[in-house]
């Protein structure tokens, strides 16, 4: 297939993944905009006014990594239920235009939810000149390692039964506990490391600091609060993830 041939095909799984199944299932809406809507809703009743504008950053974070989640429960689904990757293996479509092609039809679940969270974060927090795009850089980075590490998951449950459990578990993980939905600076200072720990917390500082929230808090080793080391982590990290979904995804069944 050539390189047009390769997009059509990229084009028509987004439309057939996202599209279509949005317009059977339209209530799958208010389940990607349930969970961050919770999330930003508790913190502005329970948190100082203050942090509401880091709910809101979480929401736009939470939503982009949530959407590694729906590419993991969609791609085992049509792998184990439907048989569908075999019929693309079989096909001339290359296995990097089936991945791209579903995690775009996970961009049409949350781009609603996506423009909410941003349209709000305009009206709480006057965002710097620039600022829109470097966090359009930042959640297209998250997306891209999140929807690498679903699919590089599905590829190895053998029933149903354990995608939803372990999806959940990941994701939520990967996206609640790390300092998303809240500043860095409420952890204390000699425990902050650990929050790098997740690749999620690269992207929430670099978020902060594209809105104009200031400068991470001090943190040991002090180049983790530097900038420049946190955007060359998270690219670096969706390199890694991009590329272990490329060696190690089981794209035939043994």
């Amino acid at each position: 297939m050539t390189a047009r041939t390769q997009l059509t095909a990229i084009g028509r799984l987004c439309y057939f993944n996202g599209v279509v199944g949005l317009q059977r299932s339209p209530l799958q809406l208010a389940a990607v905009f349930l969970t961050p809507v919770s999330f930003v809703f508790f913190l502005r009743l329970v948190s100082q006014p203050q942090y509401f504008v880091y709910g809101v950053i979480g929401g736009v974070l939470f939503t982009v990594l949530f959407a590694g989640n729906g590419m993991l429960n969609d791609c085992a689904y049509l792998r184990l239920e439907r048989q569908l990757q075999q019929v693309f293996v079989a096909s001339p479509m290359r296995p990097i235009s089936y991945v791209l092609g579903m995690a775009l039809s996970q961009l049409v679940y949350d781009a609603p939810a996506l423009a909410l969270f941003v349209a709000i974060l305009a009206f709480v927090q006057p965002i710097p000149a620039g600022g829109f795009l470097a966090l359009a850089g930042i959640v297209l980075l998250v997306w891209l390692w999140a929807t690498s590490l679903g699919f590089l998951m599905s590829t190895f449950f053998r029933t149903q039964r354990e995608i939803w459990p372990v999806a959940t578990l990941v994701f939520s993980t990967l996206a609640i506990l790390p300092p998303i939905f809240y500043p860095l600076a409420v952890i204390p200072e000699q425990f902050r490391w650990v929050a790098f720990l997740a690749p999620s917390t690269f992207g929430s500082q670099l978020a902060a600091q594209a809105v104009g929230l200031g400068p991470t808090p001090p943190v040991q080793p002090a180049a983790l609060g530097d900038p420049f080391v946190q955007l060359a982590a998270l690219i670096g990290l969706t390199l890694l993830f991009a590329l272990a979904a490329a060696r190690l995804a089981r794209w035939r069944e043994p």
